[in-house]
């Protein structure tokens, strides 16, 4: 084992909620504020007595290893806490989806109808499969009471994906309200293995969404110029829903499957027990890498083993910040802090799983990029923007000089090849993501960072080794952005085919 340490359904629905975090405006801009509390046990604000604590609640699994997924957006309401009740949306209920089981091997006919009063879709994140099932592009944007069907080949390894809206203007406020779940790929070799499996009792997926309060206790999504342009901060960091609920494992290993679905906020997670690096965005590590705390930017995907034989409880916390940068650095990257789950373990409940030395085979040499890019990520601050903010315009963002344009293609790549490209973030970091490909990092900052990865955390000049996986088709793109939402909302965003 390598050694590298410090390296819900329906409307209405109740969730356990947070406490509000105080926090001042930097130089009178941005909301944040690091605040030293963490916001355990019980705490009173404005929106009444929040509690954490309540028991983990799972979310409802659809099993389409069979060949078949049928999904349906939704508009509806959800308490959090005690709160005011918060418009919301979700896949087959208010707030976020269920997680979505398919199989390597199959094909999955896939059908998203759309009953929210507003256009969505449906992008499988992580999965690649040919551009007009992707889900990303705007050909693929479903009208209010249409339907969208998508074939799904699914041909690539285990790994811990997952399902989002993306229709550009409207992505950061859509995902923000639920639309999002958790999509997990199975496959014999991993079945072999022995870990953690069994969904509800020691393998649990948790999407991560932070959000902002009133003092009502309604989540409030209300961005402004300044918050698009470095990115939307919540007070607290919901996990499925639920504010540092508890949840009861076995006394032995316990899989957490972790998704970072807030719209800017990523989240360093510190683990109070011995805990272990399995998996990636796009799976499974030749090898378990131990770790005492991990960093997601928004997108990326861990899969973490925590090791409970010891019995007892462990609160699992996490940071929640902006990212970072030297603009972020000028201005203060402020974040909050507290409990995120407490797995708290049952001597009665099964221990099944284990960790086994080898988890996939060593990554094979790839081969010589046959082409070259380059692209910067840019915000283009200057007094235009701010002219904008007081016409009452959003800010316009940009790859290469280039806002989003639908009908324009920045490239064409060549299928099955390898392509080796520089991503540049110009005044803070972004989190880059493309679809259709995979990529490898030559220089890994950090052990979240090795391994087939599709997000990447970019602060200053990064280079990727990209594998061009999935095919075009007809005259449907694939996307390339910025994964915080609100920049990609701006215009952060390009498009490419495969040929």
């Amino acid at each position: 084992m390598i050694t590298k340490r410090n390296m819900l359904l329906g409307a209405g629905l109740v969730l356990a909620a947070p406490a509000f975090v105080h926090r001042a405006r930097a130089q009178g801009m941005m909301d944040g504020g690091m605040s030293g509390e963490t916001m355990e046990g019980s705490h009173t604000s404005a929106a009444g007595t929040l509690q954490a604590g309540e028991p983990f609640r799972h979310l409802p699994e659809i099993d389409a290893r069979g060949g078949t997924l049928r999904l349906r957006a939704m508009s509806g309401e959800t308490r959090f806490g005690s709160g005011a009740l918060t418009p919301t949306m979700g896949f087959e209920g208010s707030y976020l989806g269920p997680t979505v089981r398919v199989r390597r091997g199959k094909t999955v006919d896939a059908m998203v109808t759309n009953g929210t009063g507003g256009p969505v879709s449906t992008h499988w994140h992580g999965l690649n499969v040919p551009s007009n099932a992707d889900g990303g592009a705007p050909q693929s944007v479903i009208a209010p009471d249409a339907s969208w069907r998508a074939t799904l080949p699914v041909a690539q390894p285990a790994a811990t994906l997952w399902y989002h809206t993306h229709v550009h203007g409207r992505t950061a406020p859509d995902q923000w309200a639920g639309l999002a779940g958790a999509l997990i790929v199975d496959d014999d070799d991993s079945d072999a293995l022995g870990l953690p499996s069994t969904p509800g009792l020691d393998d649990f997926v948790l999407i991560l969404q932070d959000k902002r309060f009133d003092e009502d206790g309604r989540a409030v999504y209300q961005p402004d110029m300044m918050t698009i342009m470095h990115g939307y901060l919540g007070d607290a960091v919901l996990v499925n829903g639920q504010f540092a609920p508890a949840a009861r494992t076995p006394e032995g290993p316990v899989r957490l499957r972790f998704i970072n679905a807030s719209t800017s906020a990523q989240h360093r997670i510190s683990f109070p027990r011995p805990a272990t690096l399995i998996g990636v965005d796009q799976g499974l590590l030749p090898r378990p890498i131990e770790i005492d705390e991990a960093t997601i930017a928004p997108g990326e995907r861990i899969e973490v083993v925590v090791d409970m034989s010891d019995g007892g409880s462990a609160p699992i916390s996490v940071t929640a910040s902006l990212m970072g940068g030297m603009m972020m650095g000028m201005m203060g990257n402020d974040g909050v802090q507290h409990t995120l789950l407490t797995l708290t373990a049952d001597p009665d409940a099964p221990a099944t799983g284990r960790v086994p030395e080898r988890l996939t085979a060593d990554l094979e040499p790839l081969s010589a990029p046959v082409a070259e890019r380059s692209f910067v990520l840019q915000e283009n601050m200057g007094p235009m923007q701010h002219v904008r903010g007081m016409m009452g315009r959003g800010p316009t963002m940009a790859i290469n000089d280039e806002p989003y344009d639908p009908d324009r293609i920045s490239f064409t790549a060549r299928i099955g090849t390898v392509e080796r490209w520089t991503i540049t973030a110009e005044d803070m970091a972004h989190p880059f993501h493309a679809h259709g490909v995979k990529f490898l990092i030559p220089d890994p900052q950090r052990p979240e960072e090795t391994g087939w990865k599709d997000v990447v955390a970019i602060d200053g000049t990064r280079d990727l080794l990209v594998a061009i996986e999935a095919p075009t088709t007809g005259d449907v793109p694939f996307m390339f952005h910025c994964h915080i939402l609100e920049h990609e909302d701006a215009g952060m965003m390009g498009q490419f085919l495969t040929a």
